[in-house]
């Protein structure tokens, strides 16, 4: 779902703005409508997640829906950067769009099972101190998405945040202190809180903004 099925959705929903919308042209070429399509693709798990909880389903269904849509975004954000490339005029042909997908898709995962490796080792070090605990995460997680987005690699940053998640559920989470464990969850939870209430709030006064 995360994959192969982003790039249907891209696809199919460029035919329908193409063909059954009718916006093709010089001024709407298809390649724009493949780029709409790929921003559509990106899920949004919010709403449905909060409705889980109210009804009491099960927290593995709700985790699963939650890491599905973190792919899902993953994969739509690897597909609009091709895409943006072409429909801003860029010159690619379809190995240099291979090479990009590739590097993108993988060098993103790998970067966050190195991150995640090397967190896990410094978390080892610390003893019964939720505040450093607390920290390392934080600043490894952006300093994880800054190395991917704004350096020379150029990867996913998104995917390799996914990566190191996964990582420190699977294997780094217990090297983290039983006293500090509650702490990291109630931060992290409070950051992700945090995180959707604003970019909710953006993409409203956005919104408002573009319609006055």
């Amino acid at each position: 779902m995360a994959g192969p099925m982003v790039v249907a959705s891209t696809f199919l929903t460029g035919l329908t703005t193409a063909h059954i919308l009718g916006y093709k042209g010089d001024d709407f070429p298809f390649s724009a409508s493949l780029l709409l399509g790929s921003i559509c693709s990106a899920t949004d798990p919010v709403a449905v997640v909060a409705l889980l909880k109210e009804l009491g389903a099960s927290k593995r269904l709700a985790t699963m829906i939650e890491g599905e849509s973190l792919l899902n975004d993953g994969t739509a954000m690897v597909v609009f950067l091709i895409l943006l490339k072409i429909v801003e005029g860029e010159e690619m042909s379809f190995g240099s769009m291979v090479v990009m997908f590739v590097r993108l898709s993988f060098g993103g995962p790998l970067l966050g099972l190195l991150a995640g490796f090397i967190m896990s080792m410094i978390l080892k070090r610390i003893h019964n101190n939720f505040v450093l605990e607390v920290n390392t995460t934080i600043v490894g997680s952006y300093l994880v998405f800054f190395i991917a987005e704004s350096t020379p690699l150029h990867i996913s940053g998104i995917l390799a945040i996914v990566a190191l998640g996964l990582y420190m559920t699977r294997s780094g989470k217990t090297r983290i202190s039983a006293e500090s464990e509650h702490s990291v969850h109630h931060v992290w939870g409070y950051i992700g809180y945090m995180a959707e209430t604003v970019i909710f709030i953006l993409a409203g006064v956005i919104l408002g903004k573009r319609l006055s």
